[in-house]
C-alpha cells in the first residue's frame, strides 16, 4: 500500500539551501564598480590559479534529488563542496595600484552555475570583492565593509557555468588586515541556474490568469515570492476592515520553515526569513494563449512576521513598505465561514512561473492533512526528523480540479470563492495535469484558524488583525488602494491573439538591424488630451546576445509617421532581487533574455502625449539581427489595422506596405503604461495591399487585401483564362488548383475602389 508520504506533497519549491539559515542575516547587497582587468595579471592562465572540485556522482545526486522531489515536491540542484580557501593558501596575490589583490579561480567541471559562500568576511573600508565568471560578462558586486556582519559570513547568489574567480581588493594603507575565506562551493547539476528569477511553469495544463477576465483584478494581490533565495512559493495580499492598505501578506508556514525543519524550528527565526523575501507582482503572461514570463521589475522587498500558525501551516506577514501605485496592487477579500460557495479558483505561480489558475466548479469539504510534514533534510544534529502534524480538521480539501492542477511553488496560494474572497492557502497534495490525478489538495482554512489564539507565543487571532475594527465579520471583499489613481496597460493586441515571431525567408520581420535593412521598429496609439506616459511594457522573443547591444525606447510624435522625438529611455531587463536586512535595499541582475519574457521600462519622468505617438525600440550599438519584439499573427485581409512601423535609411513605413511580396498586418506587443486614455490610432488611409500565391500543401490559389476585392481572374502563362469570378466585396478568396498543370500563372486582381495589380505564382 503506498503511503500518505508518498502520496502527497507540499507544493514549495523548496531548494536545497545554499548555506544553513543562520546566514540569512548576512545582508548580499551590491555597492557598483568594476573588479580589475584580467590582463592587469597573466597568472590566471597558470596551471594552479583555478582549484579544482573533486568529482562526484552527478547522475545518482539526480535520481535522488527526483526521489525526493516526487515525495515532498523539494528541489535539491546543488552538490556542496567545504573548500576553505583564502589569500594564504590558494590563488595569487599582486599589487594594483594602492591595492593589494588576492584572485582565485574555481571550477567544477560540468557545473550548470556555481555558488559561494564566504565562511570569512571582515574587511575594512575601502575593500571590495568581486565574483565573476572567467571572461568577465557576468560580474557580482562590489561586496564592500557595508556587507560585513555580525555572523561574518557572505552568502553569493549562483554564477553560470562551471568556472568563476573571485577577487579581493585591499587598500595598502586599510586600518586593518580583511578577513575573508571561501567556505563553500556549490555545483549546480540540475541546471536550476539561479533561485533569483521567477521561471515556467513544468506542466502545460495551467491557464493564464488573463484568460479569466473576472479573475484579472483579484489576480493582482497574488504574488509569487522567493524566499532566502532557494524557495519559491505564492503569497497574497489581503484586505482587512479597516481598508487602510495595510499590506499584510498570507502563505504557507511551511514555506518559511523550510518544511518544519528541526533544526529550523529549534530556534524558529521566522522575523529573519521573513526578511530575505522577495515578492514579485504582475509576474503574468500578457496573453492568453502564450506563455511569455511576465515583467520582473516590480518587486517588494523584506517583510516582518505577524502572525505564525505551525499547527494551521498560515502565516501572517506585514511588508515594510506598501506597494507602490505604479504595481496597482489589489487586497483580497476574505470568507472565513463554514459553507463558502462554488466555484472556486486557486490562483497561484507553479514552479514560480507566470500566474496560473486552477477551477473546481463542485463544492469543496473540510478534512485533515493526516501525515506528518517531513522536511527535506532527513537529519538534524545527527537525529532523525520525526516530522510535524498538523491540526485535524484544518483543511479545506479539493477532491479534483476540473481545470488544470497545482504543483511545487504553489504552496501558500489562495484559494477564492464565487465572490473572489480567499477561503485558505495551499499547503499541499497531489494533483497533476490530466491523464494524471486531478486531486486531493489541502488549503488551510481561515475558518479553522480564525479565532485561535497563542499561536507561537502571539496571543492574538488571525481576525484580530485582519479585523481590527471589531466588527465579527466573516467576510469581507477585496480593495483597491489606488482606484481613483488607476495606472492602465495600453495595447493594439486582444489578449486571445495568436503571438508569433514573424519571419520572412528565416529573417525575424521586426529584428533591430536585420538584413532587410531595418534600424528601428515602433508601435502606433493614439492618445487623449492629458495623458502621461509612466512606463512602458514589451514582450519580446529569446535574445541571445543582448549583453552586446545598446538598446534603447524612444517616443515619438506625428501625424502621419514617427516624427518628433520626445524621450528617450535605456531598456532595462535587469531586477532586483536579494535584498538587505531592511526596506527595499536589495541587489539587482540582468534576468536572462532567452525566453519570450516581458518588460517593464519606467521612465525616469512621465512622458505627456496627445493625439497620435508611437513607441519605438532601436539598438544603437547596431548589433546584427538584435533585438525583436513579438507580434500578432494576423491576415492582410483583416479590417484590423496593422499598428507596426519600421525604419529604413529613406525613413519610416508601415509594417502593411513595407514588403510588397510579404506584406505584414500586425500589432506589436509593445503597451504604454499610462495616466490618462489610450486608444487604438484612428484609421487612416493605407496603401492598398493586394497579394496572391499558391500553397502546394493545400492545392489552392490565395488572394488577399487590406481593401475589399471586387473582381478576380486566373491565366496561364501562355494566355489561357483559367478562372474569373465576383468577389462580393470579400478580402481573402481561394480556388482549388490541384487540377491544374504545374507552371506559371498570372492572377488579376481588381478591389472595389479600383485599384488593379497583376501578380505572378508558381504552382506546383
Amino acid at each position: 500500500m503506498i503511503s500518505n508520504a508518498k502520496r502527497f506533497f507540499l507544493k514549495s519549491g523548496l531548494f536545497l539551501a545554499f548555506y544553513a539559515f543562520v546566514l540569512i542575516a548576512s545582508a548580499q547587497i551590491s555597492h557598483g564598480g568594476r573588479p580589475l582587468s584580467l590582463q592587469v595579471d597573466t597568472r590566471i592562465s597558470a596551471p594552479n590559479f583555478f582549484v579544482e572540485m573533486p568529482p562526484f556522482d552527478a547522475q545518482e545526486a539526480r535520481l535522488r534529488s527526483e526521489q525526493e522531489r516526487s515525495m515532498t515536491r523539494s528541489l535539491e540542484f546543488a552538490h556542496k563542496f567545504h573548500v576553505f580557501l583564502r589569500p594564504d593558501n590558494s590563488g595569487i596575490t599582486f599589487t594594483s595600484g594602492n591595492m593589494n589583490v588576492w584572485r582565485v579561480g574555481i571550477r567544477s567541471k560540468d557545473a550548470y552555475s556555481l555558488n559561494i559562500l564566504f565562511s570569512k568576511f571582515r574587511i575594512p573600508r575601502g575593500a571590495q570583492v568581486f565574483v565573476y565568471n572567467a571572461d568577465q560578462t557576468e560580474i557580482l558586486g562590489s561586496y564592500t565593509h557595508l556587507n560585513n556582519s555580525d555572523l561574518n559570513l557572505l552568502p553569493i547568489q549562483p554564477i553560470l557555468g562551471d568556472e568563476l574567480i573571485v577577487e579581493y581588493q585591499e587598500p595598502i594603507n586599510a586600518s586593518f588586515r580583511g578577513e575573508i575565506e571561501i567556505g563553500e562551493v556549490n555545483h549546480d547539476f540540475l541546471g536550476v541556474l539561479r533561485a533569483t528569477e521567477p521561471r515556467d511553469p513544468t506542466q502545460p495544463c495551467h491557464p493564464n490568469i488573463i484568460c479569466y477576465p473576472d479573475l484579472f483584478e483579484p489576480g493582482k494581490g497574488v504574488v509569487v515570492l522567493i524566499i532566502n533565495g532557494t524557495t519559491f512559493c505564492t503569497g497574497v495580499l489581503v484586505n482587512n476592515t479597516a481598508e487602510d492598505g495595510t499590506p499584510y501578506l498570507l502563505t504557507a508556514t511551511h514555506c518559511l520553515n523550510n518544511n518544519y525543519d528541526n533544526c529550523f524550528l529549534s530556534n524558529r527565526q521566522y522575523d529573519v526569513v521573513a526578511g530575505r523575501i522577495v515578492a514579485f507582482f504582475n509576474y503574468e503572461s500578457p496573453v492568453c494563449n502564450r506563455d511569455i514570463r511576465g515583467t520582473v521589475q516590480m518587486t517588494l522587498a523584506s517583510a516582518d512576521s505577524v502572525l505564525i500558525s505551525e499547527q494551521h501551516d498560515i502565516s501572517l506577514l506585514r511588508f515594510k513598505d506598501n506597494p507602490p501605485k505604479e504595481y496597482q496592487p489589489y487586497f483580497l477579500g476574505w470568507n472565513a465561514s463554514s459553507a463558502p460557495p462554488a466555484p472556486f479558483y486557486g490562483l497561484h505561480h507553479p514552479n514560480g512561473g507566470i500566474k496560473k489558475v486552477a477551477v473546481r466548479n463542485g463544492n469543496i469539504t473540510l478534512g485533515s492533512w493526516t501525515d506528518r510534514i517531513r522536511p527535506f533534510t532527513p537529519i538534524c544534529n545527527n537525529l532523525p526528523q520525526p516530522g510535524y502534524v498538523l491540526a485535524r480538521n484544518a483543511h479545506w480539501i479539493v477532491n479534483a480540479w476540473d481545470v488544470a492542477a497545482t504543483e511545487a511553488g504553489s504552496s501558500g496560494s489562495p484559494i477564492v470563492d464565487r465572490n473572489r474572497r480567499v477561503v485558505g492557502t495551499l499547503t499541499g497534495g497531489s494533483s497533476y495535469c490530466p491523464p494524471r490525478a486531478q486531486g486531493p489538495d489541502y488549503y488551510a482554512s481561515l475558518s479553522q484558524l480564525w479565532n485561535v489564539q497563542g499561536s507561537l507565543n502571539n496571543p492574538n487571532s488571525l481576525s484580530h488583525y485582519l479585523d481590527p475594527t471589531g466588527s465579527g465579520f466573516r467576510q469581507l471583499d477585496g480593495f483597491n488602494p489606488y482606484a481613483n489613481a488607476p495606472i492602465t496597460r495600453s495595447h493594439n493586441f486582444n489578449i486571445n491573439d495568436e503571438i508569433v515571431q514573424t519571419l520572412h525567408n528565416s529573417v525575424p520581420m521586426f529584428a533591430t538591424n536585420n538584413t532587410f535593412g531595418y534600424s528601428e521598429l515602433a508601435e502606433e496609439f493614439n492618445a487623449e488630451a492629458g495623458t502621461k506616459i509612466v512606463g512602458v511594457f514589451v514582450s519580446s522573443s529569446p535574445t541571445a546576445n543582448i549583453q552586446n547591444m545598446d538598446l534603447r525606447i524612444r517616443v515619438y510624435t506625428g501625424g502621419n509617421s514617427p516624427e518628433h522625438l520626445v524621450h528617450e529611455q535605456p531598456f532595462t531587463y535587469s531586477f532586483q532581487h536579494v535584498l538587505g536586512n531592511s526596506g527595499n535595499n536589495f541587489d539587482e541582475s540582468s534576468r536572462r533574455m532567452t525566453h519570450n519574457v516581458e518588460n517593464y521600462i519606467q521612465f525616469d519622468q512621465p512622458v505627456n502625449v496627445s493625439g497620435r505617438f508611437y513607441v519605438s525600440y532601436v539598438d544603437m550599438n547596431n548589433v546584427a539581427s538584435g533585438f525583436s519584439a513579438l507580434n500578432v499573427a494576423r491576415s492582410i485581409s483583416s479590417t484590423t489595422a496593422s499598428t507596426a512601423w519600421v525604419r529604413k535609411s529613406d525613413g519610416w513605413i508601415r509594417s502593411l506596405s513595407e514588403n510588397m511580396a510579404n506584406p505584414v498586418n500586425t500589432s506589436l506587443l509593445i503597451a504604454p503604461y499610462v495616466v490618462g486614455n489610450v486608444t487604438p490610432p484612428p484609421p487612416g488611409e493605407e496603401e492598398t495591399i493586394l497579394n496572391a500565391y499558391h500553397s502546394r500543401t493545400e492545392q489552392m490559389i490565395f488572394v488577399e487585401s487590406n481593401k475589399d476585392i471586387a473582381h478576380w481572374e486566373v491565366f496561364y502563362s501562355n494566355g489561357q483564362q483559367m478562372f474569373r469570378e465576383n468577389a462580393n466585396e470579400n478580402r481573402r478568396l481561394s480556388k482549388p488548383s490541384g487540377h491544374w498543370a504545374r507552371g506559371v500563372y498570372i492572377v488579376r486582381i481588381r478591389t472595389v475602389g479600383g485599384v488593379s495589380v497583376a501578380r505572378k505564382i508558381l504552382v506546383m
